[in-house]
């Protein structure tokens, strides 16, 4: 029978160890999300994130014991950044109406950050991987839920007209700045996405504007 002195030793060891666990998760899947932007989801291998973590493959694997597992938790961890940057940016402004139409230009930040890429290599890879395309849906469904709370949130306090109306067409913004960061991703510098991405913010805010009966 163990002592008291003895279970606090336990106790207190397993705590570290937990501590060391969740720092080491945290490392790889920032080490992931770095590898998935700068070398493209191909070259991501286990090794890859080995070498710009700096740990041991048996520290990877005690975390992740496939790639299919660290490319999963790697989207959920993008993600997520890229909601809490979000949230972060949004809770930075105090007016309602200039929170509701600052949306389009956080979004289109979240999409430009290193997560964003990470997230777009991560989407494209599951059209032809059936595996992962199956592990990204239960929290991509989870994530959505929450894009469609900030967005009701923020269109509820804003005193929208139509929230389910604000919410579709927040999604519909989401995934259209998606598709134009793809499109940049080869060349950033083409006249006619900087020309779509302003066509887009300029229809976003008239659907501000009629929601909030600026316009009829």
């Amino acid at each position: 029978m163990k002592s008291a002195a003895q279970s606090r030793s336990f106790e207190t060891t397993r705590r570290r160890r937990n501590r060391q666990g969740e720092a080491t998760r945290a490392l790889l899947l920032e080490s992931a999300i770095t590898c998935l932007h700068e070398k493209g989801y191909a070259a991501t291998s286990v090794d890859a994130v080995m070498s710009v973590a700096g740990v041991s493959r048996g520290s990877v694997l005690n975390q992740f014991p496939t790639r299919l597992d660290l490319m999963i938790a790697a989207a959920e961890g993008a993600m997520r950044a890229m909601m809490a940057h979000s949230a972060e940016r949004l809770s930075e402004i105090d007016d309602p109406e200039a929170r509701l139409r600052a949306m389009f230009d956080v979004a289109w930040e979240a999409q430009g950050k290193k997560e964003g890429t990470a997230m777009t290599e991560i989407l494209l890879a599951s059209r032809w991987d059936t595996d992962l395309a199956a592990g990204l849906r239960p929290i991509a469904e989870v994530i959505e839920q929450e894009i469609d709370r900030i967005a009701l949130e923020n269109g509820r306090a804003a005193g929208v007209s139509d929230l389910e109306d604000f919410r579709l067409q927040h999604r519909i913004l989401i995934l259209s700045l998606r598709g134009i960061t793809i499109e940049t991703s080869y060349d950033a510098d083409r006249e006619i996405m900087r020309h779509a991405l302003e066509s887009l913010r300029k229809s976003y805010n008239r659907h501000c504007d009629r929601q909030l009966g600026r316009i009829a």
